[in-house]
């Protein structure tokens, strides 16, 4: 046991080093998939009738989507944000309540 506690006092750094870099790969890893995730959703949304471009930002905890805002061209249409709202909330399996639409803003 003496061993082990002198090694831990000794390479406690490289140990350190180890878990941050595992630590950084994970968060990396996790952002890719949430941007990769955001277009696929805003590809989706685009096909829309009457959506126009479409742009999403989703919000994520324990990499889990948890709440999610949409900007779309066509969302000053309420039957365009009704079909926004349906598609994302079953896109990325939230409530109806943590989805924002707004209109883009004109040119």
């Amino acid at each position: 046991m003496k061993h082990l506690s002198s090694y831990l006092k000794r390479e406690g750094w490289i140990i350190a080093a180890i878990i941050f870099c595992a630590a950084l790969c994970l968060i990396l890893g996790s952002s890719e998939v949430s941007s990769s995730e955001e277009s696929h959703v805003s590809s989706v949304l685009s096909a829309i009738a009457g959506a126009g471009t479409v742009e999403v930002a989703v919000h994520y905890e324990d990499t889990v989507p948890c709440g999610a805002v949409v900007v779309a061209d066509g969302a000053g249409d309420v039957a365009v944000q009704l079909r926004l709202l349906s598609a994302v909330t079953r896109l990325l399996g939230i409530d109806q309540s943590r989805v924002a639409i707004y209109e883009r803003e004109g040119p």
